[in-house]
């Protein structure tokens, strides 16, 4: 198949990546790549030459990215993006449409997804099923559930860790809960690694800077290498997000280490989670990770590891996309 493949334009598809939606996007091109189909990213300027794949960076807006894939005649474009305009024009571009859902819905998303579903030619991709019944109410019966996949082999497992370590990355704002592992990891008397770029400097400096110290360090916005060194040393991952969370690729990502996970059961992450694995407490109660904190660090890191490898693999997540383009383009 001839397949476009559209990323958020907001980014650049470069290491470190922005986010969990950036290096899903690049997995997804290369991964489609590698099973023969012809395959066209379109990202933001400044992008590198990813994989092999034709990476196209000289169109500045998603009007423009419409636009071209009508012009180049693909079989089907999949959207993933989290901008309104793709699925508002999406009924323009002449073969199927694929939009991921990686996000709850918000307002300003509903317009496009509405108009896609009513004009049809489009269909949507939850990552966990707790998203897809947020996200049914707009898109009808047509949203299927992929879950995220990790490339266990970028995250090499270490079964030795730092005793009384932990870790915890993403993007520093309130809707992280940063401050939450901070405070947490202070009372259960483990040393707290932070990574991640800062997206509210506001929130660093009134709630986390101060917290930093003899028990907790901030190590800037590493690449995937970084990180995966800095989680394979760590006895525990912590996970804190406070919003609807709709997935949570950090969870794989530190148990593919042999990390053990303990966080919060926000959104998704009881739908993704084990107690093989991890220890969940209520979302905000600090008091509880705090407590669970010791118990999640004695899990045993093989299981960790084979957790993920099972449940998640890449290659899974690759084979469920190309199975669902083939039918579309086939009806």
């Amino acid at each position: 198949m001839k397949i476009a493949v559209l990323a958020p334009l907001e980014y650049p598809l470069t290491e470190p990546y922005a986010g969990g939606l950036e290096k899903h996007t690049v997995q997804l091109a290369t991964g489609l790549g590698r099973l023969g189909h012809d395959v066209t990213l379109i990202a933001r300027p400044g992008s590198p030459p990813i994989g092999g794949l034709e990476v196209v960076t000289h169109l500045t807006g998603y009007r423009q990215a419409m636009r071209f894939v009508r012009e180049q005649g693909f079989d089907l474009l999949h959207n993933n993006s989290i901008n309104g305009t793709p699925t508002f024009l999406a009924y323009r571009v002449n073969c199927p449409v694929v939009t991921t859902l990686h996000t709850p819905p918000y307002r300003r998303q509903l317009p496009g997804i509405l108009t896609a579903r009513l004009l049809r030619g489009s269909a949507f991709v939850a990552i966990s099923e707790h998203l897809a019944q947020r996200w049914r109410i707009y898109t009808g019966k047509s949203c299927t559930v992929i879950h995220n996949g990790i490339d266990t082999e970028e995250w090499p497992y270490a079964p030795r860790a730092r005793p009384q370590t932990a870790i915890w990355y993403g993007r520093i704002t309130p809707e992280k809960g940063t401050e939450f592992a901070l405070e947490a990891c202070r009372r259960a008397g483990y040393h707290l690694q932070i990574a991640g770029p800062i997206n509210d400097d506001h929130y660093f400096r009134q709630k986390i800077a101060p917290g930093l110290g003899d028990h907790a360090s901030y190590l800037g916005h590493l690449d995937q290498r970084a990180i995966a060194q800095l989680s394979a040393r760590s006895s525990v991952g912590l996970f804190t997000s406070v919003w609807d969370e709709p997935f949570g690729l950090v969870l794989l990502e530190m148990l593919a280490c042999g990390v053990p996970v303990a966080g919060f059961a926000s959104g998704a992450v009881p739908e993704l989670m084990s107690p093989d694995v991890s220890r969940l407490v209520p979302v905000g109660d600090v008091a509880g990770l705090a407590n669970v904190i010791p118990a999640a660090s004695m899990l045993d890191p093989r299981n960790c590891r084979s957790f993920v490898e099972s449940r998640f693999p890449l290659h899974r997540m690759i084979s469920a996309y190309e199975q669902l383009y083939l039918r579309l383009v086939a009806e």
